[in-house]
């Protein structure tokens, strides 16, 4: 019997969102007074940054932190700071 790591391991993504005074992600408009640190996991581990922060060079419209960020509060402008994202992929051994 042989082990190997998984080949297509997932991973977990980390990001440091805007929030305005009364503590909700912020709106056009409407001045940063703190951070939350919002935690997405079982994404594909080959994500790109560019997939992640859903820039041009996405491949889909609204993916990745954005797309999620859209979700939550229907903006997905500056309301997360992209220099805090953080990947972490964890493999899982398989045996064979």
């Amino acid at each position: 019997m042989s082990k190997d790591f998984a080949t297509n391991p997932t991973c977990s993504i980390k990001v440091d969102v805007y929030t305005n005074s009364q503590g909700n992600i912020i709106q056009p408009g409407e001045t940063v007074a703190g951070k939350k640190t919002f935690t997405f996991s079982g994404i594909k581990s080959d994500v790109t940054i560019d997939e992640t922060i859903n820039t041009e060079n996405s491949t889909a419209l609204h993916n990745g932190i954005a797309g999620f960020m859209w979700l939550f509060c229907g903006t997905d402008e500056r309301n997360f700071d992209e220099l805090s994202i953080k990947k972490t992929t964890t493999e899982v051994i398989e045996e064979d």
